[in-house]
C-alpha cells in the first residue's frame, strides 16, 4: 500500500466483508443433535420443524380439584353437592366419569371423559371424602371448560415450530422437546482461527528478549468471537518470512478445517509485512479503511486446490472442496484489532449470521471539546459516567478515556464504548450528542 491508497468508506468495507463471509458462512454443513444434550440452545436450524403431535396431547387438569359435567351441577346459593367417583393423577389414564358424579384431578392429570369443567379444591372442604360439596361458588366458576387445558390449544399438530436459520431458544428448545423431537439438524458451528503474526510475538509467560511483545491479539479477538458463538481456535506465527507464515498457516488449517480466519499484525506498509506479502499471492485484497483506528485491513477468500498444494490441499480430500475459506486481516495493534472487530467485522456478521448480533449503539452527550481529523471516521474510547447513566430515560454522558492512540490497550481495558465521531465531524463541544458503540462485555450498568 502506497501512501496515495485511497481510503474507502466504512460501510463500503463492511458491505466487501458480507460478501467475503456469506459464502464462506453459508457453505456451511448440517449436522444431527440429540436435543437433551447440552449445548443446543443458540444454534442453528438446518430444516424445517413441524410438529406431529398437538400440545398439550391430551385434555388436562390446570388445577388440583374436582372434574364433573356443569350439566350435573345445581347451585344453590354458591354450594352444591356431587358423590365422588374416583381420582385421576398425572400419567394416570383417564377415568369415564358417571353421570351425576365428579372425580378428583390433580394438576397436570388427564381430564376424565365426560367431564367439561374443573372446580379448584380451594371451593372445598379438600380430597378424600365420599361426596363433595362446593361452596362460595359464582358463575364464572362453573362455566364449561373452566380450568381445563384442551388438546392443542398450545399448538396444534401440523404447527411449524422452527424455519432454517432460527435460531435456537432455550424456550423453543423446551417446545421442541415438548413435541417430541429427539433429535433436530442444525448448522455446524463457525469454526474460526485466530492468528497473530509478527516475528517480535511471543506467548505469554515466556522469556522476552528486547523488542519482543507478548501476545495480546489472539485473547481480545478469541474472546470477543466466542460471545459469537465461534468455536475458536488460535494460534502465533512468529515470522516475518512469508513463505514459512504461508507453511505454517496452511498447517493449521489442515488441523482444524475453519471457515474463517482472522490474522492480526503484518498488513500495513512496512518492510515485513508477512500477511499482506504472502496472502497478496493467494488473492486476498489489502487496503485502507476511513477509520480511525483501525484503516489498515484485508478481506477475501481462499478457494479451489490452488494446483493441489497449500492452504486448500486438504479441502481437495474432503466432502467439501468447494467450500471457501474467509479471511479477514486485522491490524496488529490490539486497539485497532479490536476497534476493527466492533465497527466492521461484528456488522458484518450479524448480517450474515443469525448468532451474531449487532453494534449496541446508544446515544450520548459529550463532556469534554473533542477534536477528530477530517475526512476520517474516528473512534475513541469513553467511559459511561454513573450518575447520568443511573437517571431513568437520562441520555447518558461520558468522558472521554485516553487519547486517540492505537497503542493505549489500558485505556481501552478501562472503556465502556467507542464514540462515533463521523468523518466531517472535526470540532465537538462538550455537551453534543452522538452515537456510540458499546464494546462486546461492557456497558451501561455493567460497572
Amino acid at each position: 500500500m502506497s501512501e496515495t491508497t485511497p481510503r474507502v468508506p466504512v460501510e463500503e468495507h463492511i458491505s466487501r466483508l458480507k460478501e467475503v463471509l456469506g459464502a464462506a458462512l453459508g457453505a456451511r454443513a448440517a449436522e444431527t443433535v440429540e436435543v437433551s444434550s447440552g449445548g443446543v440452545a443458540g444454534r442453528i436450524v438446518a430444516e424445517r420443524l413441524v410438529s406431529e403431535v398437538p400440545l398439550p396431547g391430551f385434555d388436562n387438569s390446570q388445577m388440583d380439584g374436582f372434574a364433573l359435567r356443569a350439566a350435573d351441577l345445581t347451585v344453590r346459593d354458591g354450594a352444591a353437592t356431587l358423590p365422588v367417583a374416583g381420582t385421576t393423577a398425572a400419567g394416570q389414564e383417564p377415568g369415564l366419569l358417571p353421570l351425576g358424579a365428579a372425580f378428583e384431578v390433580m394438576t397436570g392429570a388427564p381430564v376424565p371423559a365426560g367431564a367439561d369443567l374443573i372446580i379448584p379444591v380451594e371451593f372445598t372442604q379438600g380430597f378424600g371424602a365420599k361426596e363433595v360439596r362446593f361452596t362460595g361458588l359464582t358463575e364464572a366458576d362453573v362455566v364449561r371448560g373452566r380450568y381445563i387445558r384442551a388438546v392443542g390449544s398450545d399448538i396444534e399438530a401440523g404447527a411449524l415450530l422452527a424455519e432454517p436459520g432460527d435460531v435456537i431458544s432455550p424456550a423453543q428448545l423446551a417446545v421442541l422437546a415438548a413435541c417430541g423431537f429427539s433429535e433436530i439438524s442444525v448448522l455446524e458451528p463457525i469454526r474460526t482461527l485466530v492468528v497473530s503474526t509478527g516475528d517480535e510475538i511471543r506467548r505469554p509467560g515466556s522469556e522476552l528478549r528486547p523488542g519482543q511483545l507478548y501476545d495480546a491479539d489472539t485473547p481480545l479477538l478469541g474472546a470477543v468471537l466466542e460471545t459469537f458463538g465461534h468455536r475458536v481456535e488460535t494460534s502465533r506465527i512468529g515470522t516475518d518470512d512469508p513463505a514459512w507464515f504461508l507453511e505454517a498457516l496452511d498447517a493449521l488449517v489442515a488441523v482444524h478445517h475453519p471457515h474463517l480466519i482472522i490474522t492480526a499484525g503484518g498488513i500495513s506498509k512496512g518492510a515485513y509485512e508477512v500477511v499482506r506479502q504472502g496472502l497478496g499471492r493467494r488473492g486476498i485484497s489489502f487496503g485502507v479503511v476511513a477509520q480511525q483506528p483501525g484503516g489498515p485491513q484485508g478481506w477475501g477468500r481462499l478457494e479451489g486446490d490452488l494446483e493441489g498444494r497449500g492452504l486448500l490441499h486438504w479441502r481437495a480430500q474432503s466432502d467439501d472442496a468447494r467450500a471457501p475459506i474467509a479471511v479477514i486481516a486485522l491490524p496488529g495493534n490490539p486497539v485497532s484489532s479490536a476497534v476493527s472487530m466492533e465497527t466492521l467485522v461484528r456488522p458484518a456478521l450479524a448480517a450474515v449470521d443469525p448468532n451474531c448480533a449487532p453494534p449496541r449503539r446508544i446515544t450520548v452527550r459529550t463532556t469534554e471539546d473533542i477534536s477528530s481529523p477530517p475526512g476520517v471516521r474516528q473512534f475513541r474510547r469513553v467511559r459511561i459516567l454513573e450518575d447520568a447513566a443511573a437517571e431513568a430515560g437520562a441520555v447518558p454522558t461520558v468522558a472521554l478515556e485516553g487519547g486517540p492512540g492505537s497503542h493505549l490497550l489500558g485505556h481501552l481495558a478501562r472503556a465502556d464504548a467507542l464514540l462515533e465521531l463521523p468523518e466531517d465531524d472535526v470540532e465537538i463541544p462538550a455537551g453534543s450528542e452522538r452515537q456510540a458503540v458499546l464494546i462486546t462485555g461492557r456497558g451501561v450498568g455493567t460497572r
